[in-house]
């Protein structure tokens, strides 16, 4: 790929004013040009990508399919842009200002609150508000800047981005291991379970190298918060499945064990959707790093 760029970048903003605004006499007065300049450098971008982009009637502007697709990728592109330079902005002055942020309990509990304590530790500046709930929430609505999640990422109009992977992991007491013996996954189904809700699905795919096994496991409890699930664990002849990063230290002590070891289940993502904010790049960037 050239390290030039081919093309005139400003032609994507007219054109996402004009999609957005419906017509190329509002997206001129947006933009603070004639209307001329603006149907002109339509014009152009519709020659340089060699498809029709828009359908006109004398009221009304309506993208095609493919003009619908280019506007989702422009608009995009310009956001990121846009980031760019606020970074840039940003990496010159102490941050400022006020933050809402929220997690789900564990992985706020886990993860969020020791990065949340560190990043006021160095950007005194900027206060923040942590607040942990594993309801599903409207975080626009409830005026969140920014929400860590854990699993599989809906369908959002929110921006996001994948942090990074975890594995589920099979626990239980070194006792109960020791007493059950497994040595597959199947075995599994000798053994209470008790199912973690943030992980709801009742089958679980095993994996080791490359073959996989598909085990039907049945609960009659479930809970919702890990630490009560490691106090269950505890207690006697059970074991669950949870994200590995909540047992890391469970299984570092030896107070726990991964009762089967023939490979973890199913991968997922740790996913943080943001909307923007004064200083929310910086946070964002600090969390990325951390």
């Amino acid at each position: 790929m050239s390290g030039s760029i081919r093309h005139n970048l400003n032609r994507l903003s007219y054109f996402v004013a004009i999609i957005e605004e419906g017509t190329i006499t509002a997206a001129a007065k947006r933009l603070g040009l004639s209307k001329a300049v603006v149907s002109k450098h339509l014009q152009l971008l519709e020659e340089e990508v060699g498809v029709s982009l828009l359908v006109r009637n004398t009221r009304h502007i309506h993208p095609t399919d493919a003009g619908n697709a280019f506007y989702l990728r422009s608009k995009e592109v310009l956001i990121q842009a846009d980031e760019a330079f606020e970074s840039l902005l940003e990496a010159g002055k102490e941050p400022t200002g006020h933050i809402r942020v929220t997690a789900t309990i564990d992985l706020g509990v886990y993860k969020v609150a020791q990065l949340v304590t560190e990043f006021g530790r160095d950007y005194p500046g900027v206060g923040i508000d942590l607040v942990l709930t594993d309801d599903q929430i409207d975080i626009v609505e409830q005026r969140f800047d920014m929400a860590f999640r854990v699993g599989w990422l809906r369908d959002s109009s929110n921006r996001a981005r994948k942090l990074s992977d975890f594995n589920e992991i099979v626990v239980c007491e070194p006792k109960t291991a020791k007493k059950y013996a497994v040595e597959s996954p199947a075995d599994l189904a000798s053994i209470p379970f008790i199912s973690y809700q943030g992980l709801p699905e009742r089958s679980r795919v095993f994996s080791r190298r490359s073959k996989q096994r598909k085990v039907k496991l049945h609960s009659v409890i479930t809970m919702n918060v890990i630490s009560a699930l490691r106090h269950a664990v505890r207690s006697g002849d059970c074991f669950t499945i949870v994200p590995d990063f909540t047992v890391e230290s469970d299984l570092a002590k030896k107070n726990s064990c991964n009762c089967c070891r023939n490979g973890p289940c199913s991968r997922a993502g740790s996913i943080s959707s943001a909307r923007r904010v004064d200083c929310g790049h910086r946070l964002f960037d600090y969390f990325w790093t951390g």
